[in-house]
């Protein structure tokens, strides 16, 4: 009975410091610097990673809408779904086997996807009144893809390397 008790003494000091710990951290949480320009009324998201295998989705809806992704390393994966009447994406990949995937709906689309490397892939759908897409791939056998649906689409698609694949649609 007594090394049940030394066990409960033990459990309880560690759970009264577990809390205590933890009290302690919510209470230090305060705004960084770093995050000063992430705010809720004008919908600015900002990413950065560098590494493998990195993901990154941003969803976006609100009236005025922008967004930066930046990976560099392998396998990395950025989606952006935007909604809303000002939209702008600015996506930028540097590696190899690189995905990108963009959609937008709303009156004010843009987008820009550069892509430097091998088996990297982008693609963009955007919906609205005032489109216009840009992707940029150089290396080697990379794809892209670009299909809008509007009253004022434009498309640029710029591919320099070997075995590269583009298609675009506009209805």
């Amino acid at each position: 009975m007594e090394r049940n008790a030394k066990g409960f003494a033990w459990v309880a000091a560690a759970l009264l410091l577990t809390g205590t710990l933890a009290q302690a951290q919510a209470q230090d949480l305060v705004r960084e610097a770093r995050y000063a320009d992430i705010t809720v009324g004008n919908s600015v998201a900002t990413i950065l990673q560098i590494g493998a295998y990195n993901q990154a989705r941003v969803d976006q809806s609100g009236a005025r809408l922008n967004q930066a992704v930046s990976q560099t390393g392998s396998r990395n994966q950025a989606v952006v779904n935007q909604s809303g009447v000002n939209n702008a994406v600015t996506a930028q990949q540097n590696g190899t086997a690189n995905t990108a995937q963009v959609s937008q709906s709303g009156t004010n689309n843009q987008t820009g996807v550069t892509q430097h490397g091998t088996d990297n892939a982008a693609s963009v759908v955007q919906t609205g009144a005032y489109n216009q897409a840009f992707v940029g791939q150089y290396g080697q056998a990379n794809q892209a893809s670009v299909t809008q649906a509007g009253f004022g689409g434009a498309v640029s698609i710029k591919q320099f390397g070997d075995n590269m694949k583009a298609s675009a649609t506009q209805r």
